[in-house]
């Protein structure tokens, strides 16, 4: 069993805490209080297990928040199912994904709030650990509003708990006014908690989990002063290290080890506590039970040739994210490739399709890696520099030659070289959608990618910038019934 999930298992039937199901079924998705008592040290555990709890719902199944974000970018075929939309921009304000996924960060920013409000009122037996809780909560509700507001825009800032009616009566705000809160909370983050976890409390986010979320919020903005400083603190910390071998990024075996900066937490053994993002990759009609044990969903994406065809020659990732020539109900699969990544498993063997006990990374050491040397780029070029150094050592481990200044001669050259090599190095671990918007690019690449024969050679295509955010779903709209606090993004 997986460290943090002992508490995430008990998390839902302790301290008289409402079941997390019934939770999403009774409480409307913009009621952000709830009657709950703390009172110890160990209820603050128990209470920030349910950040975590929540947490992992963004990434479990077969239909979750990240598979939506992944389809949202070119690494995958168009006309996926239950993505309604997102994948052909066509979605509109009732795309199920993000609908799901909307009340999601909030109950995250709304159980955060609750433990800042009452966590100074009560005495702890280890003050260190009250330090610690409150960093994990500054550090979840900042990656909460962090990913709302470059996905939906401003929002409404919430930090302490309120009523129905007060929260209906904060209007959104901009996206850079939540960037800075975001950026605050991130702060006062890495100034509580720990560099790391031990034992039973490995994966639980750290001070180096928190330096890199705040670094990619500062990519986002091409703050690049910013981000290089933590960046190179994550770097220098000696505690983190990439992995000799590609595929342990992934495998259930190297959960919580040296790649991993920050993860969510799954583990098997029939606790309710696994994973079944992986089988929603693999299809339903597949049998052979090489790849899993069991068959797969109808959710599985089709890889893009786009994808595939950005493999060079010998790059050992793609046989590690993708698998092609699958057979499904019979037939072989000779024309498209199925994602693989997320089915490695080498300790512990799946017993149902929601049992896998494979973390999902959010961030891993090899991006801040990659992340540094694009600043380090973006700073001034170097031919001998050790940008150059990062993205080698990046393509070595991928069985790839390594770059000289000759091959990349001047800044924009790097630039879109690293540009591809975060493609394949991150393909399907939701980062590309993020990246083509923080680059400025996303319109350009999606249309050329929609004009190809594969994606219907221009049936569909990005038709504006406005679509580099998505729009606040209906459901919310309504619930707020008021344009002057919550209104919809421009372009929907």
């Amino acid at each position: 069993m997986k460290n943090l999930n002992k508490f995430l298992i008990i998390i839902c039937i302790s301290l008289g805490m409402i079941a997390c199901e019934e939770f999403l079924t009774t409480m409307p998705e913009s009621t952000y209080v709830a009657d709950m008592s703390y009172k110890t040290q160990d209820d603050f555990n128990f209470a920030i297990a349910g950040v975590y709890a929540q947490q992992q719902e963004l990434y479990r199944s077969n239909s979750c928040w990240f598979r939506a974000i992944i389809a949202r970018s070119d690494d995958t075929r168009g006309g996926g199912t239950y993505l309604s939309g997102l994948d052909l921009f066509t979605d509109d304000a009732d795309v199920e994904p993000l609908r799901g996924a909307w009340p999601s960060f909030w109950i995250i920013i709304t159980r955060c709030n609750f433990i800042l409000d009452k966590i100074d009122k009560i005495e702890f037996n280890d003050n260190n650990l009250k330090n610690y809780i409150k960093g994990e909560a500054y550090a979840l509700r900042a990656w909460s509003y962090y990913t709302l507001g470059w996905q939906f825009g401003g929002m409404p800032l919430i930090q302490s708990e309120l009523t129905i009616d007060e929260i209906k009566s904060i209007p959104r705000s901009s996206q850079d006014e939540t960037f800075d809160f975001a950026i605050s909370d991130f702060q006062k983050a890495i100034d509580l908690l720990p560099e790391s976890w031990s034992g039973k409390d490995a994966g639980r986010v750290t001070k180096y989990a928190a330096m890199g979320g705040l670094a990619r919020l500062h990519m986002f903005r091409s703050n690049f002063t910013s981000a290089k400083t933590l960046l190179k603190g994550i770097i220098d910390s000696g505690k983190y290290a990439m992995e000799e071998d590609y595929i342990n990024c992934f495998t259930d075996s190297h959960d919580n080890g040296k790649e991993r900066v920050w993860e969510i937490q799954f583990s098997g053994g029939l606790t309710g506590e696994g994973q079944y993002l992986s089988t929603g990759m693999i299809p339903e009609g597949y049998t052979d039970g090489i790849i899993q044990p069991f068959a797969g969903f109808s959710t599985a994406m089709f890889v893009s040739l786009d994808m595939m065809n950005a493999y060079e020659e010998g790059d050992l990732r793609k046989d590690i994210s993708t698998v092609s020539n699958l057979k499904v109900n019979g037939v072989v699969q000779d024309k498209y490739a199925y994602i693989l990544k997320w089915n490695h498993f080498d300790t512990y063997t799946p017993q149902t399709q929601q049992d896998w006990a494979n973390n999902i990374p959010i961030l891993r050491y090899t991006d801040v890696k990659m992340m540094y040397a694009e600043v380090l780029n973006e700073e001034v070029y170097s031919g001998t520099g050790e940008a150059f150094s990062i993205l080698n050592e990046v393509r070595k481990r991928a069985g790839l030659p390594t770059y000289t200044s000759e091959d990349l001669p001047n800044q924009i050259a790097f630039r879109e070289a690293l540009q591809k090599e975060r493609r394949v190095e991150f393909a399907f671990e939701g980062l590309r959608w993020n990246d083509l918007v923080r680059w400025g690019i996303a319109e350009e690449v999606i249309n050329e990618y929609f004009m190809s024969e594969d994606e219907g050679e221009g049936r569909y295509s990005m038709d504006g910038e406005y679509r580099e955010i998505f729009a606040i779903p209906y459901t919310e709209l309504s619930r707020y019934n008021d344009e002057s606090i919550m209104w919809q993004n421009p372009g929907y």
